[in-house]
Order: C-alpha cells, then sequence, then structure tokens
C-alpha cells in the first residue's frame, strides 16, 4: 500500500544548499540596468555578444545552484547551449531552460524537500527567473520559520 512521506527534519533540510539570497526586485533592477549600460555603452560589432552574455550571467549562477541541489540537473547543459549558439537558437534554448529549470525546482520543493511550490506557467513564462527568485524568497521564509518552530518545540505547521 501506498506509504505517507515522512516531512525531512531540520537536519534534514541543512543538508540542501539554500537558494541565492537576492531580493526578486533587485534582480530585475540589475539585469535591465547591466542590459541597458551595455546597450548605451557597447558599439555594434561587441553589442549583441555582450548583452547575450549579460542575459546568461544570472541564469548560468542559477542553473550551478540547481546542480547542488540535484547533481541530475540538466538545466545547465541546456544554458551553455543557448549561451554557445548566441542568438541562432537562443530565444528558443532560454524557454527550455526556463521550463527545465521550472520542473527541477518543482520536483526538488514537492518531493525532495517538500515544502509545497507552486509555480504558474504564464508567470514563469513572462518573468522567468525573476519569478523564480520571488518564489525562492517565499520558500526561504517558510524554511526559516518551521526551523524557529522546530527549535521552539512547536509542533504546529506554519502558515503561508
Amino acid at each position: 500500500m501506498g506509504q505517507t512521506p515522512i516531512p525531512p527534519t531540520l537536519s534534514d533540510r541543512a543538508a540542501f544548499s539554500p537558494p541565492p539570497r537576492v531580493h526578486w526586485a533587485i534582480l530585475l533592477v540589475a539585469i535591465a540596468g547591466s542590459e541597458g549600460l551595455v546597450f548605451w555603452l557597447a558599439h555594434p560589432p561587441v553589442r549583441d555578444f555582450l548583452i547575450n552574455l549579460v542575459i546568461a550571467v544570472w541564469p548560468l549562477y542559477f542553473c550551478l545552484w540547481i546542480r547542488k541541489i540535484d547533481p541530475g540537473s540538466l538545466s545547465l547543459y541546456w544554458a551553455l547551449a543557448a549561451f554557445a549558439t548566441g542568438f541562432l537558437f537562443s530565444w528558443l534554448l532560454w524557454i527550455v531552460v526556463i521550463f527545465e529549470i521550472r520542473e527541477e525546482l518543482l520536483d526538488h520543493y514537492n518531493r525532495r524537500e517538500p515544502l509545497g511550490l507552486r509555480l504558474n506557467l504564464v508567470m514563469t513564462l513572462l518573468f522567468s527567473f525573476v519569478y523564480f527568485q520571488y518564489a525562492l524568497a517565499k520558500i526561504e521564509n517558510k524554511k526559516n520559520q518551521e526551523s524557529l518552530s522546530l527549535v521552539a518545540g512547536d509542533d504546529r505547521i506554519p502558515s503561508n
């Protein structure tokens, strides 16, 4: 018969690498600002490469973090392929990267570390990495509340 999953304890969750601690609004401003600076300062022959580089920095970092929580993750390979192809197939491969990361996050935070992560498809497509950072900040807050309640000996399940 089916067994009910045993929720991870505080020590189990400490084994997973915490998500990047960047506020989503700061991330949005940093991405937009750096792209704007490159567009304004770089000359056309180099501009395309630099914009592609600026676009790839956070996703590559994010994929490296996902590899820490799931060594079998494939999103890093897709992100490297999207960066390497430049503008040829880049937009299509970045969509693959975004949805691969979405599936890896949902798998991790609903199976390995069951915290009930939900990610909207439309928000994922429109805001991708900024939206992921927003959702991960909520997860981190929930984990902090749970760890405080476990340390305090409170058996209640914390609310969102």
